[in-house]
């Protein structure tokens, strides 16, 4: 049997802005963040991942994170601060063999899990127990807006640029699903996000 080699790739990523942002803005479906996985800062149009591949199969990992936060000290010490982090893998498997040479175009199905963890913090030692309690509400609404996990499925194609070891040009589509989820006093809502998304994507193996 001969034993599966793995390679390393890293590639980018670009989805197009274009007028569903506006849109998505518009109707105030923005977070109001900053930090949100459609805020446009945590996942910008250009989003850059690395992972490895074999003859079939490619895992490929991304990270991002984004914080906002200011500090203040004079008679009394106060911090706030916003953000998140995001942790994604994709899988991805070749319809037919990936290594068949420069010219080829690799077809290959998709699948992501992806979560966003969020932050958000207010604290002060001018506050009271009140005011620390009130701002701490407001902290939690804050990190239920902004955390999500999610999910895509899709279909890509590139075109091998060179050998096996070589630069791809491809295109990739996908439909996203995204879940997050508040807690209220007397139960909890959970928000529900399904989208198209379509991006060009430039790799780069050894």
């Amino acid at each position: 049997m001969t034993p599966v080699i793995w390679h390393l790739l890293v590639g980018g990523a670009f989805i197009p802005t274009g007028i569903g942002a506006l849109a998505w803005e518009q109707d105030n479906q923005l977070s109001g963040t900053l930090s949100g996985e459609y805020d446009g800062i945590l996942q910008p149009p250009l989003t850059c991942y690395a992972g490895w591949y074999d003859e079939r199969n490619v895992i490929a990992l991304d990270f991002a994170m984004v914080r906002f936060s200011s500090a203040t000290y004079s008679d009394s010490t106060s911090f706030t601060g916003v953000g998140a982090a995001r942790l994604g893998v994709d899988y991805r498997r070749y319809l037919p063999p990936a290594d068949a040479g420069p010219g080829h175009i690799d077809m290959y199905g998709d699948a992501g899990l992806y979560g966003v963890l969020p932050m958000a913090a207010d604290t002060s030692d001018a506050y009271t127990q009140e005011d620390q309690a009130s701002a701490d509400e407001t902290s939690s609404e804050l990190r239920a807006r902004i955390g999500a996990v999610g999910a895509r499925l899709g279909l890509g194609a590139g075109y091998r640029i060179g050998g096996p070891a070589s630069a791809t040009l491809g295109v990739r589509g996908t439909l996203a699903l995204t879940r997050s989820q508040s807690l209220l006093e007397t139960g909890y809502t959970i928000g529900l996000i399904v989208v198209p998304e379509g991006a060009l994507t430039l790799e780069f193996r050894r």
